[in-house]
């Protein structure tokens, strides 16, 4: 469990609540979904970087907004994959998501 995780399990604890989440509470989804980029990682293949922006979700797939996320981007990352490369991607071997601050 991340330290994230132990936060938020006490805080179900504490207020005595169980049922309120599953292991993330809810959250708005705030992100630009063409904010991606892929390269490629030695040992890892071909990487698709996700920016999670300014979204206050958990950045982990078990929730189902995440995952939701995930998928809607893998697939506009891959159509744009296959223009610019003219090959194909049937499935990003490995996906980073991350949070780029600038200001």
């Amino acid at each position: 469990m991340t330290a994230f995780e132990h936060y938020f399990e006490a805080l179900k604890k504490a207020l005595g609540r169980e049922d309120i989440y599953d292991i993330w509470p809810d959250f708005e989804p705030e992100y630009d979904e063409r904010e991606y980029a892929w390269t490629t990682f030695r040992g890892l293949g071909e990487t698709l970087l996700l920016n999670c922006g300014r979204c206050d979700g958990p950045s982990d797939l078990r929730h189902p907004r995440c995952e939701a996320c995930v998928k809607k981007r893998e697939e506009i990352a891959r159509k744009t994959y296959q223009k610019a490369t003219g090959r194909s991607i049937e499935k990003w071997p490995t996906i980073i998501l991350c949070r780029i601050h600038t200001e």
